[in-house]
């Protein structure tokens, strides 16, 4: 339906319409006082200043970064306070509770963080034994007392500089006078490791032997150790070969790395950082041996001891008749009686002499043992590539290749040879050569519209935008209606300049209309209804139609009829002065 045919329609929006033209001309009739005039561009200078300000601040906020999201909240506090004393824009989300700054003070608060042992992680042993209630029983000390032992461990083991947070857990059996035969202690070491590092054998030794010691009658081999990655890193029963096996690997490599290293010292100040490259492989004799010598010099012996021993027997040849039945030797008192045979039995006694000597000589030795090396280097080779300079580019279009001078690497070859200790009986090689070398990341530049001052141009240019559009939206038109109003424009140039409502006057619409200075009644009707008057403007324009005109603008406006008096009064008090 129309809302022209509807008359309910019309009455309401004539309504609202006249209820905001009375609201305007309250509005107008305020700010046409004098005093109000001139405290209304202040007003208006501090109300756009003021939505600057909150305009700025809204879109001023810089980018934020989480700095830790699960905080203990024992370390909140402590970390907003170190935070703020340091001068770094410090927040707690209220839903969360992460910590967050700004995006240019991230790296920063977190070196002071860490400055001050922040966060501290695992809490201390000892709050378990202080919060132990009265009266408790012997299971629950022993369970505190565990608890204690499990926290202290894991704090220790927090302190390896791989390890970013680590649990302890601790199966300890109850030692009773019952029972004869108990189980050995065991222990579970859980390690989060920092990300993008990792642990070696020695590290995870260490753990090992922190946790055994720290526990009585706890072996080493009842002690395991598990990364967040779910690998063990403790080795049950290791093969004491393997083991061997794996420490002369583990030493031959630093061998290679100590020699890569000297080589790169010496030849980056030559050539320029990155651009030598260098390898070294060292053969070793990891072969346990030894070697006895024994050596007798035989010119000089000395006698040692000597033994000389003489033996001499008498015995009285055999005599009498040859088969007779006796051959018993007479008697003592026969013989001497015989006078003149007592010779001939003397000369038939037998004499014997025995002699013996022994001589020991010391005869001079030498024993020498010799036990060599255990990680004896039998030989070294040594693969060094130089960058060769930027080719050029020839006449036909053909890139030449750039080389460095043969001084230069016949120097580097020289040095190399000095940084590994050549040996040429020993088999040791140097190979030396000179390319270019190919980088396999090519940098991408950025997107300009990823650059850090693009947001930062974009806040401020967002900033002079929304001030722009308050003060040539908002404050400019108020400063133009205020300072020239139709109303003060009415007021020099008289009452049938200004802009007169014509509701209510018959054949006239309801919209406002401009009535210039000496326009008669003729004269708008026909320029409403779309044809000019003939003739004298004037003829048509009576003195009754006048008045009926005014009467008209002053019932139907009379606000502005009353500035409309007021300015022509001004200017009369104007040239009177």
């Amino acid at each position: 339906m129309d809302s022209s045919t509807n008359p309910l329609a019309t009455t309401g929006g004539n309504a609202v319409a006249a209820r905001g033209k009375a609201y305007l001309a309250q509005f107008q009739t305020i700010t046409s006082q004098p005093a109000v005039r001139r405290a209304l561009p202040a007003i208006i200078l501090v109300t756009a200043a003021v939505l600057g300000l909150a305009a700025y601040a809204l879109l001023s906020q810089p980018k934020r970064l989480t700095l830790y999201s699960d905080l203990p909240e024992a370390d909140k506090a402590r970390a907003v306070e170190v935070l703020m004393s340091n001068g770094i824009d410090a927040n707690l989300d209220r839903a969360s509770g992460a910590l967050s700054v700004t995006e240019a003070d991230y790296h920063r608060a977190r070196m002071v963080l860490a400055t001050e042992g922040l966060p501290a992680g695992t809490p201390d042993g000892m709050t378990t034994l202080s919060e132990m209630p009265m009266g408790a029983s012997r299971s629950v000390e022993a369970a505190r007392l565990r608890r204690m032992q499990e926290l202290d461990l894991a704090r220790s083991i927090t302190e390896f500089q791989n390890v970013s947070n680590a649990r302890v857990h601790l199966a300890l059996p109850e030692q009773t006078a019952f029972i004869r035969d108990t189980k050995p202690p065991r222990a579970s070491v859980f390690v989060q490791l920092v990300p993008g590092r990792a642990m070696d054998d020695g590290q995870v030794s260490a753990i090992i032997s922190l946790v055994s010691t720290s526990v009585p009658g706890m072996a080493r081999s009842n002690v395991s150790v598990v990364d967040q990655n779910g690998r063990l890193l403790s080795k049950e029963g290791t093969d004491p070969l393997s083991e061997l096996t794996d420490q002369q690997l583990a030493h031959r490599k630093r061998m290679e790395d100590h020699y890569r290293k000297r080589i790169e010292t010496l030849l980056s100040p030559i050539v320029g950082p990155g651009n030598v490259a260098a390898e070294v492989t060292v053969d070793m004799d990891f072969t346990r041996s030894e070697i006895t010598n024994e050596q007798y010099m035989p010119n000089g012996s000395v006698i040692r001891s000597e033994q000389e021993m003489i033996q001499s027997t008498t015995a009285q040849q055999a005599k009498g008749i040859p088969g007779a039945v006796s051959n018993t030797p007479p008697q003592e008192t026969e013989l001497a009686a015989d006078g003149p045979s007592s010779t001939v039995e003397k000369q038939g006694t037998e004499k014997n002499t025995t002699s013996n000597s022994t001589r020991n000589y010391e005869v001079s030795r030498r024993v020498e043992t010799t036990t060599p090396a255990l990680a004896q280097i039998t030989r070294i080779h040594a693969a060094v590539v130089l960058r060769s300079p930027p080719g050029k580019m020839g006449e036909d279009g053909s890139l030449t290749p750039g080389e460095l001078p043969a001084s230069v690497l016949q120097d580097a070859n020289a040095l190399v040879r000095s940084a590994i200790g050549f040996q040429e009986e020993r088999g040791d090689s140097v190979t030396l050569s000179s390319q270019p070398f190919v980088n396999p990341f090519e940098e991408v530049a950025n997107p300009w519209y990823k650059e850090a001052w693009v947001g930062t141009t974009g806040r401020y240019l967002a900033q002079i935008v929304v001030l722009a559009i308050i003060v040539l939206g908002l404050v400019r038109p108020i400063i133009d209606k205020l300072l020239f109003s139709p109303t003060a424009a009415a007021g020099s140039s008289g009452m049938l300049g200004a802009p007169i409502a014509a509701q209510g006057v018959a054949g006239l619409p309801g919209d406002a209309i401009e009535v210039g200075p000496g326009e008669t009644l003729a004269e708008v009707r026909a320029r409403l209804d779309g044809f000019e008057p003939a003739g004298n403007p004037w003829a048509h324009v009576s003195y009754d139609e006048k008045l009926s005109l005014i009467r008209e603008l002053t019932r139907t406006d009379s606000d502005r009829i009353a500035t409309a008096f007021k300015a022509m009064i001004e200017d009369d008090n104007k040239e009177l002065k």
